[in-house]
């Protein structure tokens, strides 16, 4: 009797062995129904990756439009429309004629803040060498300092490097910054503070052109602190002279500090 017993538990533990031996091979091998069954029970993963892959793609696109807009408009810098020459006066490689009002109103933009570079130069400070202890005075007992630079020989010669940038259509102020005595010449070399209360100043219109002149509208921002109130604007007039050669330089003009 217990050999039978024997027998039969052996019998059947090789019957269980071989069965937990398929169920194992059928589970190590990917079927569709798990797939599938995944596919389902995962639907919210399945919808983040189809919503990534979605994103993916339409950066891709919008990356391809924006540089498309960037190569076809001119940044406020000048790239590919105007730039600076070497005089700080502003030059387009086109026909500026033919430029839309946004290239205008940046290349304005450009001119008005060089031009201000160059009016802070002439009249505050002097843009030349100088011998601070050689000088002569004024009416008032003002000094001026003589200029060192060799390619300043004369009054004219100030006023040709003014006109770099500016205009000679608009008057100056340099002849009460600069005299000449004995062959040669000497700036006041003044110095005053700037507006503290200033912030930037924008190109925001174009008020109207004529052949060889634009007149825009510029915005004078200041925090408003002189005054113990709000931040505050001003507009004044800024034009830009076209000259013979297509070179625009700054004509009416005032600086905002």
């Amino acid at each position: 009797m217990k050999k039978i017993l024997a027998l039969m538990a052996a019998a059947a533990l090789t019957a269980a062995a071989v069965s937990c031996g398929k169920k194992a091979g059928t589970a190590s091998q990917p079927t569709k129904p798990e797939t599938t069954e995944a596919a389902t029970t995962t639907s919210a993963d399945s919808a983040e990756t189809t919503t990534v892959s979605t994103t993916t793609a339409n950066v891709t696109t919008t990356t391809a439009v924006t540089t498309q807009t960037i190569t076809a408009q001119p940044d406020p810098l000048g790239g590919g429309a105007f730039e600076y020459n070497a005089d700080g006066a502003v030059v387009f490689s086109e026909d500026s004629s033919k430029a839309d009002d946004k290239t205008l109103l940046a290349a304005a933009q450009a001119l008005y803040e060089s031009a201000c570079r160059t009016e802070m130069q002439f009249t505050v400070g002097c843009p030349f060498d100088v011998d601070y202890n050689d000088y002569v005075e004024n009416s008032l007992s003002w000094r001026f300092y003589r200029i060192t630079d060799s390619s300043i020989k004369s009054f004219s010669d100030v006023e040709n490097a003014y006109h770099k940038v500016f205009s000679d259509r608009y008057p100056h102020q340099l002849d009460s910054l600069y005299m000449e005595s004995s062959g040669s010449v000497y700036a006041l070399c003044g110095n005053r503070g700037s507006d503290i209360y200033y912030s930037s100043s924008k190109v925001t219109e174009i008020k109207s052109k004529t052949d060889d002149e634009i007149f825009f509208t510029v915005e004078d921002y200041y925090d408003g602190s002189d005054f113990g109130e709000e931040a505050y604007t001003e507009k004044r007039d800024f034009s830009a002279v076209i000259d013979a050669d297509g070179v625009w330089k700054a004509g009416q003009f005032t600086l905002p500090y």
